[in-house]
């Protein structure tokens, strides 16, 4: 009986982290808008989820908490409350940068098309590894998590590419709010790319117990 009540608990924390990551996806998927069409109405909304997720993931953790200190899990079943933990909290963080971006669209005014173009390309790339990865968890899928790092690894060249071309540009006084605020927006998606893949680690240690870093 035990063991099933405790099952059913973990059952559910997992459950939890997917809204969780729903949550977020939206957050991301709202921040993107909010910059790609410099829309800044979204922008408040946005925030104001922002203050949910914090409390979702206080509350998730609250309950690995309540169930470690009930069932004194050992081993995987350790594992995997951590891992409940990490990925809450990198989730947390993830939607954080969302709040960021969305707040700088309120600083755009005249950009490059193109370049705000390719901006929201690499932002939805971003996005799209976040989701990979809460279906490789979800799915226990190793082998999914390991190729997130790859498109990390695509992510940053692709950063790196876009901050130098941005800064060869004519910057004159009319251009440089817009440009500096573009090169923000830029680094928050790199780092959204990179705790996507630190989901990958948590996936792959709650699997072998071992802690790889894909960074």
């Amino acid at each position: 009986m035990l063991r099933s009540m405790f099952v059913q608990q973990l059952e559910e924390t997992v459950s939890h982290i997917q809204e969780l990551g729903e949550r977020t996806l939206i957050q991301l998927d709202e921040a993107i808008q909010s910059f790609e069409h410099r829309d800044t109405t979204k922008v408040e909304a946005i925030i104001a989820n922002d203050k949910k997720i914090n409390k979702r993931e206080l509350e998730l953790n609250e309950q690995v908490f309540d169930i470690i200190a009930r069932q004194q899990p050992v081993a995987g079943d350790l594992r995997k409350l951590i891992v409940v933990m990490k990925i809450s909290g990198d989730l947390e963080r993830v939607a954080d940068l969302a709040v960021d971006m969305a707040k700088v669209s309120r600083r755009l005014s005249d950009v490059d098309e193109a370049t705000l173009t390719e901006l929201t390309t690499l932002a939805k790339d971003a996005r799209a590894m976040v989701a990979k990865a809460l279906i490789a968890y979800k799915e226990k899928d190793v082998i999914a998590a390991q190729q997130l790092a790859k498109e990390d690894d695509l992510i940053d060249e692709q950063f790196g590419k876009f901050i130098k071309r941005l800064f060869r540009q004519d910057v004159n006084e009319q251009n440089v709010e817009g440009t500096t605020q573009l090169a923000f927006i830029a680094r928050y998606v790199e780092r959204i790319a990179d705790y996507a893949t630190n989901l990958s680690e948590w996936i792959i240690y709650e699997a072998n117990g071992h802690h790889f870093d894909l960074n």
